[in-house]
């Protein structure tokens, strides 16, 4: 093989991409969000999801194997099994609460959606705010400052899924409907993420976020299109060549920063490797390194699963009772 060839074969090493070729679709993320309100065993899943058996044994099975679930016996001495999360796994908890986040400012669906959060530990209902571990402020993209890391360089490209990028759209009448919003069907794909990432570290310009992304032309422009249509993204005239339109974060698109922020941080923690982290983020106000941390916005403490439980709608899904 040409070395031409190997590198149309490669990508730029991140993180968030790393992350997304194991979490990024649309069902593992939900079979995610759900472990987290305590859902182990496949019935479960299978009904209140309202997805294929076929798939959700596929994607469990993925989700086990990539270390962010265990499979294991649901009580002792009894052959019927079920799923736990594994420290890997309940390390996306931060992404899972930023996801919940952006549905409730954003998301058409949210009326459907957990109408609050309680923060058991201080007893208030809470909103998830990303701060900066240093300096304890909220986080703001414009204030954060990129250069290369240890692990810079170029990844293989993850090989193709056999699904497409799912459209199908949550039921009313179903758990998945009230659990979230319409951004993990734009997440639901490993490639929308990162051209939204794109976006935080400069590029605008169509060119720009090819060679920041390095993915195939037809799906950039899919993915473009898709987050113009959600309002992520906006075209604007070009500020060099003013005939030449280029693209920016809508308010809307710019709150989704915490969400990919908690996602680099999953990738640079579990599989960064031995190179260490490919970027290397710095928070401008403090001037340290940026560690992005998901609090309470009452009493500041990071957000815990055990310490925090939703108010939604009834729902189809439910938690196995415990032994």
């Amino acid at each position: 093989m040409s070395v031409a060839a190997q590198r149309r074969r490669t990508i730029r090493a991140s993180s968030v991409a790393r992350a997304l070729a194991i979490i990024g679709d649309r069902w593992s993320l939900l079979i995610l969000a759900t472990a987290f309100q305590g859902v182990r065993r496949f019935d479960d899943w299978r009904r209140g999801l309202g997805v294929s058996t076929n798939v959700l044994s596929e994607r469990l099975g993925r989700l086990v194997r990539s270390g962010c679930l265990a499979r294991v016996p649901a009580h002792a001495g009894q052959r019927r099994q079920e799923y736990r999360l594994t420290p890997m796994g309940a390390a996306i908890y931060p992404t899972a609460l930023m996801i919940w986040r952006f549905d409730r400012h954003w998301s058409r669906q949210r009326r459907l959606q957990p109408g609050a959060l309680l923060h058991t530990r201080c007893g208030a209902l809470a909103m998830p705010t990303l701060i900066c571990a240093a300096c304890r402020r909220p986080v703001d993209a414009r204030e954060v400052r990129y250069e290369a890391g240890p692990g810079a360089g170029l990844d293989r490209m993850p090989p193709p899924r056999a699904q497409r990028r799912s459209t199908v759209r949550p039921d009313a009448g179903t758990a998945l409907a009230t659990l979230v919003g319409e951004l993990v069907t734009i997440l639901g794909d490993r490639w929308t993420p990162q051209v939204l990432a794109a976006f935080f570290v400069g590029a605008h310009r169509y060119e720009e976020i090819r060679r920041e992304t390095r993915i195939a032309t037809n799906l950039l422009a899919d993915r473009l299109r898709l987050l113009t249509e959600h309002g992520l993204l906006e075209q604007r005239p070009g500020r060099e060549l003013p005939h030449r339109h280029e693209y920016a974060l809508t308010p809307k698109g710019m709150d989704a920063y915490p969400v990919i922020l908690t996602l680099l941080k999953w990738g640079d923690r579990w599989l960064a490797g031995r190179a260490g982290p490919p970027l290397l983020l710095q928070h401008q106000p403090c001037g340290k390194a940026l560690d992005p941390l998901v609090v309470c916005d009452c009493c500041g403490a990071e957000l815990d699963p055990h310490e925090v439980t939703f108010r939604r709608p009834r729902s189809r899904l439910r938690p196995a009772p415990s032994p």
